[in-house]
């Protein structure tokens, strides 16, 4: 049964800041979506779809003016057709990159490497750097269109992708993914192998990322990595106990025990003093919402 509830959504961000919401509600199929919608727009606020959490930042601790939308299990599905694998949005990319390594499939190795569901990474056109991102590998999305009132499917030439974007990201009112179908090359014959190669990259991304709770990159790179950015202004941030960009990955802020608005702080604060050391202004990776 559809039903809007209130609910501690803290969980569902990585970084793990408090945020309560008053409007919240799980999505089974395309009629609890219109219901969702129209109620949006009887109440006038707007929608925000929650996937694994892994790239946003809940900047304050009550929504009162955001209905929160969460993909339930019956778009968890996984289902190969030939040459083309059909994926709901709420699958893990990490689970579907092991199915997908484990049949052979070796374009799929870098699933392996991020922490999003299929939606999220797909909206945001996520990847490993900029070899290695979902335009690479997509074949369409199925979406929800709010202004028909219907499904659609675009194919990949469709969806604008670019770095760490896409079509979808820049439309967040008209378009909700309900899945995603990816293209399927011909399989490498040594599984073991392969196996191999992609426990050896997520051994080596492991080793390379900070310990505790964070949302993984903070900035998009530009004519250099963010990092290094950050990095010249590091001694100039305002770096407390609670939540500071971490030694070991400079573009990852991690957080002890902030507010929300404390670390969303910390990264404007870091914006401003890069914006003044290089006029280069930064943009946010990270999915603030505020």
């Amino acid at each position: 049964m559809f039903q809007i509830i209130e609910k501690d959504i803290t969980s569902y961000s990585t970084i793990r800041t408090k945020a309560y919401a008053k409007y919240f509600c799980t999505i089974r199929n395309t009629e609890d979506l219109k219901e969702a919608l129209e109620f949006s727009k009887q109440k006038q606020i707007k929608y925000k779809v929650l996937g694994n959490g892994s790239n946003i930042l809940f900047s304050k601790e009550y929504y009162d003016k955001l209905l929160f939308l969460k993909l339930g299990k019956e778009f968890n599905f996984f289902n190969f057709d030939k040459k083309i694998i059909h994926i709901g949005a709420s699958h893990s990319l990490i689970q579907a990159g092991r199915k997908l390594i484990n049949s052979g499939y070796e374009d799929f190795i870098f699933f392996n490497l991020i922490p999003a569901n299929i939606g999220g990474a797909v909206r945001q056109n996520a990847g490993v750097g900029n070899s290695e991102e979902i335009k690479d590998v997509i074949f369409s999305c199925i979406l929800y269109d709010t202004e028909l009132n219907d499904k659609v499917e675009l194919s990949k030439n469709n969806l604008n992708f670019s770095y760490r974007n896409s079509l979808i990201k820049e439309n967040p009112d008209k378009y909700i993914i309900l899945s995603a179908k990816f293209c399927l090359k011909d399989p490498v014959s040594d599984l073991r192998a392969l196996e191999f190669k992609m426990k050896n990259r997520v051994k080596e991304k492991l080793l390379r990322e900070p310990k505790g709770y964070c949302f993984g990159s903070t900035f998009m790179n530009k004519e250099k990595a963010a990092w290094e950015y950050v990095d010249g202004v590091y001694d100039d941030l305002k770096l407390s106990n609670s939540v500071f960009f971490s030694k070991k990955h400079k573009n990852w802020v991690i957080n002890k025990n902030a507010s929300g608005k404390e670390v969303y702080g910390l990264v404007k604060n870091a914006q401003r003093l890069i914006q003044k050391k290089y006029s280069v202004k930064l943009i946010e990776e990270v999915d603030v919402i505020k």
